[in-house]
């Protein structure tokens, strides 16, 4: 133990020290974040690093691990004390101890403190001569001790076992538990429980329990300072279940102990065995069964155990050491929960940033559009509707007149003009009753009649309303939700004054084009008004029917109806006219927003994601090191670009070989992209077309140090050959067609968690025994909005647009009928097409002129055009994954016949003859729009039966874009 003890603690501080620097780093990165506001309105440390669980973190970090020793009685703890240390360096008596603290010094020396505190000034009979055994003098605690702030004996020893920071504490009897749950040691607890020859006294079970509620999560060594904890003699009384328990959890007889007393060794485990159990610190087999866990579960588990004797050092170095790592791996996984939340956030954030860049300016434009359209449709049915406005004004009149005519009841009611001629006090006065009289009827005859005309020009434009009114104005309003406008008028509301035109439409004395209708009907009441020699007449119901029936007899249906066409083409002008101004100031907002957002989201998926990534890297790394050591390479199984590939036996407790990736990374750029790469693989649920990802370790020996020229050790599943040496060693079609089918099921999933892999080639498809395919290699996968518009990816498989740097998962759609190429010829040989150039930048220039491999002499029709579909120069007219997945299952049911595929080798026009079938052909049907990236779906009813005569599968969308309506825009995402 004197060399073992120290080894684990200094592993455990140079594993903590480089939690802290990734815990330093990560805090570096969220404050910049938060400084740069890339989330307005957030609180974005709080929220990505919690204050509970950065307390947490710095707890166990800011925390140095120390054993503490509690016990039945002081010679319990005095035994287990100098058996750890190899030395009788406690007096093996009871009496009322103080604390003890027992550490590393050059020299030995005894010291006592306050809390390690303030040093107390006291007597020692330590120092005053040689001692091998401390004094009991010394270790006899005051009565005028506090509870609360104890002294504390301090001593330090010239012990190996002690060195690299190994400090071991021996609790009083009393009020132990309170004092360690103050905090004031600024120690994690490592608890061994000393057990003497006597069951647990009542003291001792009150201890426990405090200690149980203090510390539920910390586990407890207990062990027994007499011996072997053995059973000779079961007793009989014991049920057959209890004795199953009882053997099952203590070792069998040590007939080598100390001339111990068995029958009384055996009676007191028993007895322990029963009070720890129902105390909760054990568990039965039953119990364990339940508990089990699988191994890939990261949460640590360790718990309370019994060990038969204090002198068993390797249980309590195993139990010392897995309360070490349990530490360590909490403080990683807390680390790397920080991380995953960051880092989900950020990719969230750069898919809704660069849709926001991308969609924003289509619906500023959709907008503009959509009004252009209402605002021509509504001058159109002006200028149309003007005869039929006369017409129905006309009518309207001819049918106010003869209702007028027919009524003997008095429509008109003046409360507001004196009509009784005795008060009138000069003819002036009266004269300007009439008029206002004639005026009154004049508007009311007016306002009946712009009702009935309103209400029909409603009507006629009530369609034009149900076209524009729903989209349009959604989409107005969702760029207007947080944009901060003046007091000027919005677009949503002059796009509502547009549709309330002809709901406004009035007709008026002032109206200009009834201007010289109404002085000439005024001239007409002239000659009517009384003179002073005449009598005075009436304003009486038949007065107001006369005037009522002379206005209308006076009005011009053809001027009403261009009165209201003016009047109405003016409102609709007028809103235009606003919507426009207003739209122009939303454009010119969001193109500043717009660019800030483009800036921020290429320092997300530049900077900050590959950054918290690489942490990510380290924490989980370190979990899975301490947790299950560093792989053991085997023989090489392959070699890459960027890694070596070596097999292994077993690791991490899972069955079933593995393989190893060995990676260096040479730079900082490339730490980012593994990083990246490790993260999507490791965040995507399991998958039967994708290999699993098993865990990862970071060799900091290979290089002798974190960062540049440490190797990153990735762990897969081990597969038994890619489909490169598959092919190369003979597959049959039926095998080869099937991989093809798992390899499309690979990439549509892989899309539909919003990854691309951009590297679909022979030697990343790996076989398992029964020749299915699995994808692998993620080294390239990136989500389409973290895409930087990096040149990556094997030349023959990597699409024209790639040289560009502007592209999107139609790459992987490219790759794939390249790798059908090699599925449906049967041979790793390249294309003659590709064979004759001597480097890639010639291949490439080829290929963006159109140049793709040569026809298959003996491919069919079917597959052929499957390759050219998919292989498509532009990516919108390439086909969707789930409009290929029918064509390859109906190219397998072929063969599977074996009527229309007989041999690979057989002439173009036996193929042909024997794929003549009545049904369409499906790869055909991949031209179709429907089927095509870019394309709508046709409204026409004929397209949809076709469609779902397909029986198409559902293509499910990334669950970063939940909303339907943003699914095609998702897969037709372009770089800005």
């Amino acid at each position: 133990m004197g060399s073992t003890l120290p080894q684990q603690f200094r592993k455990y501080n140079r594993n903590r020290s480089q939690l802290r620097h990734i815990l330093d780093e990560t805090q570096r990165v969220l404050e910049v974040i938060s400084l740069e506001n890339f989330f307005p309105g957030e609180n974005i440390l709080d929220e990505l690093l919690p204050p509970l669980t950065y307390d947490r973190i710095t707890h166990i970090l800011g925390n140095t691990p120390a054993i503490i020793i509690f016990g039945q009685d002081n010679i319990a703890k005095a035994t287990l004390v100098n058996n750890l240390l190899s030395e009788n360096i406690l007096p093996v008596c009871n009496g009322s101890w103080r604390w003890i603290k027992l550490s590393y010094g050059q020299t030995n020396h005894v010291s006592l403190t306050l809390s390690l505190e303030y040093e107390v000034v006291e007597r020692l009979y330590a120092n005053e001569k040689p001692w091998t055994t401390l004094p009991i003098e010394d270790l006899t605690a005051s009565d005028t001790d506090d509870h609360n702030c104890p002294t504390i004996l301090e001593v330090k020893l010239d012990r190996s076992i002690l060195k690299d920071g190994v400090q071991i504490f021996v609790v009083p009897n009393h009020d132990a538990v309170k004092f360690i749950a103050k905090g004031s040691l600024n120690i994690l607890p490592i608890f061994l429980y000393a057990l003497e020859e006597n069951p647990l006294s009542d003291q001792n079970i009150s201890e426990l329990k405090d200690l149980k509620e203090t510390y539920p999560y910390n586990p407890i060594l207990f062990a027994s300072s007499l011996g072997n904890i053995t059973i000779n003699q079961v007793d009989a009384e014991l049920t057959e279940s209890e004795q199953h328990r009882l053997q099952g959890q203590i070792d069998p007889i040590d007939t080598n102990s100390d001339n111990i007393n068995i029958d009384t060794v055996n009676s007191l485990g028993r007895s322990w065995l029963d009070q720890l159990t129902n105390l909760g610190f054990l568990k039965t087999e039953d119990a364990v069964e339940v508990d089990q866990i699988p191994w890939i579960d990261k949460q640590y588990i360790n718990n309370s155990d019994l060990v038969d004797s204090c002198k068993n050092s390797d249980k309590i170095l195993d139990f010392i050491n897995n309360c070490l790592q349990s530490y360590l791996v909490n403080a990683s996984s807390y680390l790397n929960d920080v991380h995953t939340i960051s880092l989900r956030k950020f990719i969230l954030s750069a898919f809704d940033m660069a849709r926001e860049i991308q969609i924003t300016p289509r619906r500023i434009q959709y907008a503009q559009q959509k009004e252009n359209e209402l605002y021509s449709g509504l001058m159109k049915v002006v200028s149309e509707k003007q005869e039929e406005l006369t017409e129905l004004i006309q009518s309207k009149i001819q049918e106010m007149r003869e209702e007028i005519q027919d009524s003997n009841d008095d429509h008109f009611q003046y409360l507001s003009i004196t009509t009784d001629p005795e008060r009138m006090s000069s003819t002036r006065e009266w004269s300007a009753t009439i008029r206002a009289a004639t005026a009154e009827v004049h508007r009311f005859v007016l306002m009946r009649l712009s009702e009935k005309v309103a209400k029909q020009l409603v009507n006629s434009v009530n369609c034009l309303r149900e076209t524009f009114v729903g989209t349009l104005q959604r989409c107005l309003l969702s760029l207007e939700r947080i944009y901060e406008q003046d007091n000027s008028l919005l677009a949503s509301d002059a796009l509502k004054q547009i549709l309330s035109a002809a709901y406004n439409v009035e007709l008026h004395n002032s109206s200009p084009s009834l201007v010289h209708t109404f002085l000439e009907r005024l001239r007409q009441l002239f000659k009517s008004l009384p003179i002073p020699w005449s009598p005075t007449p009436t304003l009486d119901a038949a007065w107001r029917k006369k005037i009522t029936l002379d206005i209308l007899n006076s009005l011009s249906a053809a001027r009403l109806a261009k009165a209201i066409s003016m009047q109405f083409r003016d409102k609709v002008k007028s809103s235009h006219d606003t919507f426009l101004s207003a739209l122009r100031s939303l454009e010119n907002h969001y193109s500043g927003k717009l660019e800030r957002t483009e800036e921020q989201r290429i320092a997300i998926r530049k900077f900050h994601a590959p950054k918290l990534a690489k942490l990510a890297l380290e924490s989980t790394s370190m979990t899975d090191a301490i947790r299950y050591g560093i792989p053991q390479y085997g023989k090489e199984i392959g070699r890459g670009q960027y890694g070596v590939v070596f097999a292994c036996e077993s690791w991490g407790g899972a069955p079933g070989p593995c393989a190893v990736k060995s990676v260096v990374p040479p730079d900082e750029r490339h730490w980012n992209d593994l990083a990246m790469e490790f993260y999507y693989t490791r965040s995507i649920p399991d998958h039967k077309r994708i290999v699993k990802l098993r865990g990862s370790v970071i060799d900091q020996s290979y290089g002798g140090g974190c960062g540049v020229g440490a190797a990153v050790l990735l762990i897969t599943d081990r597969m038994t050959r890619d489909l490169y040496c598959g092919i190369r060693n003979g597959l049959t079609w039926l095998e080869r067609i099937q991989i093809a089918i798992d390899v499309l099921e690979g990439i549509r999933y892989l899309h539909s968690q919003g990854l691309v892999h951009r590297d679909i080639k022979l030697k990343n498809v790996l076989l398992d025994t029964e020749n299915r395919a699995k994808l692998t290699d993620l080294g390239f996968c990136i989500t389409e909005a973290m895409m930087s518009g990096s040149i990556v990816g094997t030349p023959v498989h990597m699409a024209p647009e790639l040289l560009t740097g502007h592209y999107d998962s139609t790459v992987d759609i490219y790759a794939f009928g390249i790798l059908f190429w090699y599925i449906c010829a049967g041979h790793v040989r390249l294309p003659n097409n590709f064979e004759q150039f001597h480097n890639k930048e010639q291949l490439w220039s080829y290929v963006r002129k159109g140049l793709r491999p040569e026809r298959l002499p003996y491919s069919d029709e079917e597959c052929w055009k499957l390759m050219e579909q998919c292989w498509a120069e532009e990516p919108a007219k390439r086909p969707l994954l789930g409009a290929i997945l029918p064509v390859l299952e109906s190219i397998q049911r072929k063969a599977e016949r074996g009527k229309c595929l007989q041999q690979l080798n057989a002439t173009s026009l036996k193929l042909q003859e024997c794929s003549t079938s009545e049904s369409k052909n499906p790869a055909l049907a991949l031209a179709e729009p429907h089927n095509q990236r870019g394309a709508a779906i046709s409204p026409l009813l004929t397209r949809r039966r076709a469609l779902r005569a397909v029986k198409h599968p559902v293509l499910h969308m990334t669950n970063l874009f939940q909303a339907s309506v943003c699914s095609n825009l998702y897969i037709q995402m372009r770089e800005f």
